[in-house]
């Protein structure tokens, strides 16, 4: 399953192409430079960088305490609906460090560079030039910014991405029987760690059963064994929670539909046009000897493409579900480059016109990504901001109630109560029993008083259950903070809203 390459055209050819993809590679590896630079100066700021982080620290400290993570919506702790591994690796890293922020970043952040790694091995196999791989993975470094910053957040994102990117590099090896089940091993990592994985395997599994059914039985049955072992295991352990969170409430995320062609002109085309046309390459001479080989890259391609769309087109989806498609525009990438540069010496004169075309598109590309590295630092202004919320929240008495950053209240030394987002899933069903159930527990603890301060984010849904018995007495932050305390990516949200019990005027600053 290895490209093959003439050594002959190896490159460069000349002096002035030397010097051309020299400046080229210089400009590419400022990407991972500033990524690297970037997630080390962030792994251990105390608060969130996206507003789901706090409570995914709260799923590994559950593993930690050797709770069980799917259980009973409840307003104390509702999951959120993703599988455990993440989880679980996050407690492995987190026994070493302690529980936060840090482990949970570093965890994602090893995972990232993983990616970055298998992209470059996966561009270089069977071929005889490094520079193409070199670029594809700088590429990928380079779509940060465009995928949400999202490399090194304490989310499942990057794990999962890892294992596809290191199932893709498996799967492709020349042993059939061993790439099979090495590849399958992978994405069934993956999958359990985000399910979306599986839409990545489908192409290629119908593909490999089809035109390679030895690696496609190895593939298809390892990763059918272990997910599926998993599952059933994980099912029977919470009484058939599992499933409910994992595979039916994301059901219920419905489509949006001005995304069904926004993703393909602004989320992939708008920033990788260039990376896709020049994968194209790739794919131009496929040879009967061949056809395998190319056959599974483009099903790889494709699995990761489509994975990226079915999943930003609905609602909650931000740009990290874009990660997957900006993975296959990276491999595509190396792999066009790869092709069009083989071309230069049997095309002649052509073939070097055709290598400094490839120049202009290479600089092109990577000056279609250029961002702010600064932008996406937090600032010593927004940690004090922090720290002063929790302070304020120390000195309430009774409990405080965040929904949508549960974290913040634990940091004060309050109870931590379940993410906004995960009972919003749960809503979503419509009139089922556990719909009903979590209504019911919500409006009791707001009509009993049952928290000393209520802090909301919005004038949604919880406004209106809290208004009959809560009053909003202030803002946490005045006019001329308006800018401290949001979350460096992610929905664009912050705790602001200040609600007491009817009667009391109590509130905090």
């Amino acid at each position: 399953m290895n490209r093959s390459a003439d050594p002959a055209a190896a490159v460069p050819a000349s002096t002035g192409m030397r010097v051309a993809w020299g400046a080229v590679t210089v400009f590419a590896l400022a990407y991972p430079l500033a990524y690297i630079v970037i997630a080390l100066m962030r792994a251990g700021h105390p608060f969130e960088l996206e507003w789901m982080e706090g409570s995914v620290v709260a799923h590994v400290g559950r593993v930690l305490a050797g709770q069980p993570l799917y259980v009973a919506p409840s307003l104390q702790f509702t999951p959120f609906i993703y599988p455990p591994l993440y989880f679980y690796l996050g407690a492995l890293v987190a026994k070493i460090t302690g529980l936060g922020f840090t482990p949970l970043r570093l965890l994602s952040f090893a995972a990232s560079l993983g990616t970055i790694a298998c992209v470059y091995l996966t561009v270089r196999q069977g071929s005889d030039r490094r520079l193409p791989a070199l670029l594809g993975a700088c590429l990928f470094a380079a779509s940060f910014r465009e995928g949400g910053a999202w490399f090194d957040l304490a989310r499942v994102d990057s794990v999962c991405l890892c294992a596809v990117a290191a199932g893709i590099y498996l799967l492709r090896r020349d042993r059939p029987l061993l790439a099979g089940a090495l590849g399958g091993l992978a994405f069934a990592l993956a999958a359990l760690t985000k399910q979306s994985a599986l839409f990545i395997a489908a192409p290629a599994a119908v593909f490999l059963l089809a035109a390679d059914w030895r690696r496609g039985i190895a593939f298809g049955g390892t990763l059918a064994v272990i997910v599926g072992g998993a599952t059933l295991a994980l099912e029977r352990a919470s009484g058939g929670w599992y499933g409910f969170y994992v595979f039916d409430l994301p059901r219920h995320h419905p489509i949006i539909g001005q995304l069904l062609r926004g993703f393909w002109t602004l989320d992939l085309l708008g920033a990788f046009a260039i990376a896709f046309a020049l994968g194209v390459f790739g794919f131009c001479r496929m040879s009967r000897a061949a056809w395998r080989r190319d056959g599974l890259d483009m099903a790889l391609l494709i699995g990761l493409v489509l994975t990226a769309y079915i999943t930003k087109i609905r609602v909650g989806s931000y740009d990290n579900l874009v990660i997957p498609a900006h993975l296959a525009a990276a491999l595509a990438f190396g792999w066009g480059l790869d092709r069009l540069l083989g071309f230069r010496v049997s095309l002649g004169e052509r073939g070097a016109a055709l290598e400094r075309f490839a120049v202009v598109l290479c600089l092109l590309q990577f000056s279609l990504l250029l961002y702010k590295p600064w932008r996406q630092i937090p600032t010593a202004a927004h940690a004090a901001a922090g720290r002063q919320f929790v302070e304020s929240l120390g000195r309430v008495p009774g409990d405080v109630w965040i929904p949508s950053h549960p974290y913040l209240a634990e940091m004060a030394g309050k109870p931590s109560w379940a993410h906004e987002l995960a009972l919003t899933d749960v809503l979503r069903q419509g009139d089922t029993p556990q719909h009903r159930e979590l209504m019911d527990s919500l409006r009791t603890a707001l009509r009993e008083h049952r928290f000393g301060l209520v802090v909301l984010d919005h004038t949604g849904w919880l406004k209106e259950e809290a208004q009959p018995y809560y009053d909003h007495v202030a803002q946490m932050f005045g006019d001329d903070e308006k800018e401290l305390f949001w979350p460096l990516t992610g929905f664009h949200t912050r705790p602001d809203f200040v609600w007491t019990p009817k009667g009391d005027s109590t509130a905090v600053r």
